[in-house]
């Protein structure tokens, strides 16, 4: 028996104290395994096997809403679940939530559920510890914090309540912005005092974190806008070195509370667009939480069927995933197509926890470069080492025959008559499952929003509307505008502010010069700076930009300017005269929009389109179906394959004023198109 056991190499071991030990080891001896033995020990067994009284499981996933809406007009999150609030996870969270619903109606309870997850293969033991101590830490830090809210307050506190209680005690009770002494009855009794802001505004980063968190007076808040602090702060009198922001550094410079991550986000100067991209693609990209939740959600909430045997969730990671893919010969070209998500979940779906754990017992052994010898070249199909081979193939075995030929086919045919002949020819499907195959439809979800932007940003011209004479006896709506010399052309020249003036003609002629030198590219032709010409041969100012007439055919009356129409809400499609006619929606009222854009007199609704909406269209003898991508002022409708990563207009993008015919669709969570019921115009009775 010694000499059998000292040819073992061990890479894992079990903390146990002396009393465990001493219950387990007996078991052992009599041949059981560990995991049996410990099952055989109530106090010991493993929590998923543990009898559990009251688990309040249910046949679908419960909603992460009450049903009920806040005071702003917001659906209010379920308390007690500890939902993320963030919206980018809360909405990823409640699609895969519809998701797992749908199939479930569809199919049944499930036998078991795999989730993908994004995490390291099997992390270091001291990295695991660390983690979880860190959780543990914060999940007392919030508890006493819990506690001493009720001992203040004489209640619990609802999610909201002990956001802003934490961040009033982390901020000593000042508002972060302005440095007043803040009222804390008021700060959770009252809903107008104070607000939660993201010091890195949310739509610039993404960061929901409480480290992009602070407490400040609501006016504060609406100062600021969707501005960083030093962007605000800066814009007071003295700018970086006056008083606002000076004092403003110094407090969280001196606040003890706050972590390095959290003072480097109060304190950020530079936020520009690469920095914005950066942080949005780490927030968007951190799909670890997400995952984490989910599965604690499901093996929480979700009643399995009545002979499933499992008792958690089979958890794969992105690493396993691309290791099976490469094992079974499955290629995946994400650029191509979407279909890879369906790719991802049949090989997901295909794995057990018995595979999980032998390739993280690999990856533990630093094995892994040893068994990816065993891989086929994608190319040639050709193994560099047989032994790995077999070793892969005896431990990562194909689901069942056929597996990799039916799945490219379910993935790749789109004739129904096509895919059926070709499932019948494999001989593993019985003849009602043939009769309801359909080929792959990827689903989007329409991006419906009732409320948007009323309008941009930049005002133009201090001006409600110049007039200026384009052709005799015309007039054009006009604003002037500045543009950069890096981005003139030769068509600009003739809008030029001031043109008529002959002061400005050696300036207009040197900014011809310069484009038609350098082919009308601005970058090129301004790369070396241009002076304005100077007669007395005096050193004159670098011309940077110039000002523009700019005919305004849209828009909106902001104020004593004009500014540019907000995101559009939608398209309303009408059918006048054999021709459709198309109205884009925007949250801006008519009364102050320069172009009213109604529809003709006489003119019949038939439906709106947001993004994502499936549309079909036929001109001539040539139909296309496709998801709704964008509307243009000259009558273009650009629409995307069903299967299309990003839109780029290759697809369909066409007038459709004369079509023979346009639908829209509607498709549900699982791929199934059904044309669109009749609908009434938004906002008409």
């Amino acid at each position: 028996m010694v000499e059998a056991l000292l040819s073992l190499n061990f890479d894992k071991f079990h903390a146990l104290s002396l009393k465990a030990l001493r219950k387990i080891v007996p078991l052992m001896e009599q041949g059981l395994r560990y995991d049996e033995a410990v099952e055989r020990i109530p106090e010991y067994g493993h929590h998923s096997n543990r009898p559990r009284e009251n688990t309040g499981k249910q046949k679908y996933l419960p909603p992460f809403y009450e049903g009920t809406r806040t005071e702003s007009g917001s659906m209010r999150i379920r308390e007690g679940l500890d939902i993320p609030r963030n919206p980018v996870v809360l909405r990823a969270l409640n699609q895969a939530r519809k998701v797992c619903n749908a199939l479930i109606r569809e199919y049944g309870q499930p036998s078991e559920v795999h989730i993908e997850m994004a995490r390291d293969l099997a992390r270091p033991a001291d990295e695991r510890r660390a983690i979880q101590k860190l959780q543990e830490e914060y999940r007392e830090r919030n508890e006493a914090e819990r506690l001493q809210f009720a001992e203040t307050f004489g209640r619990k506190p609802s999610g909201a309540e002990l956001e802003k209680w934490l961040l009033y005690r982390e901020q000593h009770g000042k508002c972060a912005y302005s440095l007043e002494p803040l009222d804390l009855a008021r700060v959770i009794k009252d809903p107008g005092y104070v607000q939660v802001d993201h010091a890195l505004p949310y739509s610039r980063s993404f960061d929901d974190s409480r480290n992009n968190k602070v407490l400040v007076l609501t006016r504060e808040n609406q100062n600021k806008g969707n501005r960083t602090p030093y962007e605000y702060l800066t814009s007071f009198p003295g700018g970086e070195e006056g008083d606002r922001w000076r004092h403003y550094k110094a407090w969280v410079e001196a606040n003890k509370s706050y972590r390095q991550a959290k003072r480097n986000r109060l304190l950020r100067k530079h936020f520009g667009a690469e920095e914005e991209q950066a942080f949005k693609d780490r927030n968007l990209n951190d799909t670890r939480y997400i995952c984490r939740f989910f599965k604690n959600y499901v093996e929480e909430h979700l009643q399995l069927a009545s002979d499933s045997t499992a008792r958690r969730c089979v958890v794969l990671n992105g690493q396993l995933t691309a290791f099976l893919r490469a094992k079974w010969g499955l290629l995946k070209i994400r650029e191509q197509s979407d279909r890879h998500h369906a790719l991802d979940a049949a090989v997901i779906a295909a794995c057990s926890h018995a595979m999980v754990k032998r390739l993280a017992d690999y990856a533990r052994k630093k094995e892994l470069a040893y068994l990816s010898k065993g891989l086929p070249d994608p190319e040639t199909g050709v193994v560099a080492s047989a032994s790995a081979h077999d070793a892969l193939s005896h431990a990562f075995p194909e689901p069942w025959p056929h597996f990799r030929h039916e799945l490219e086919k379910r993935l790749t045919i789109e004739s129904v008559d096509e895919l059926r002949s070709e499932m019948k020819r494999l001989g593993t499907y019985p003849p009602e499952a043939l009769e309801s195959l359909r080929p792959l439809f990827v689903s989007r979800a329409p991006q419906r929003r009732g409320v948007g932007a009323l309008h941009k940003d930049t005002l133009y011209s201090p001006r409600p509307l110049l007039e200026k004479n384009s052709e005799p006896g015309k007039q054009k709506n006009c604003t002037i505008v500045r543009k950069n010399v890096l981005e003139l052309k030769l068509s600009d020249l003739q809008n030029i502010v001031g043109k008529e003036d002959p002061r400005n003609a050696s300036l207009i002629k040197a900014i011809e010069d310069r484009l038609v030198a350098h082919g009308n590219d601005g970058k090129k032709a301004f790369a070396t700076p241009l002076f304005r010409p100077s007669a007395d041969g005096k050193k004159a100012p670098i011309v940077r930009t110039v000002r523009l007439y700019k005919t305004k055919e849209t828009g909106a009356f902001v104020g004593t300017g004009v500014a540019d129409l907000g995101e559009m809400l939608r398209v309303d499609v009408f059918r006048h005269e054999r021709r459709y006619v198309l109205i884009p929606a925007y949250a801006m009222p008519l009364d102050k929009r320069i172009n009213k854009n109604q529809p003709p007199d006489g003119a019949e609704f038939l439906f709106s389109l947001t993004k994502n909406d499936l549309v079909e269209v036929t001109i001539g003898s040539t139909t296309t179906r496709g998801y709704f991508v964008m509307f243009e002022s000259d009558g273009r409708l650009t629409l995307r394959r069903h299967d299309q990563p990003i839109p780029d207009r290759s697809y369909f993008r066409k007038n459709i004023a004369n079509a023979t015919r346009l639908q829209k669709f509607h498709v549900d969570i699982l791929g199934r198109v059904f044309l669109a019921p009749p609908e009434k115009r938004y906002g008409v009775a």
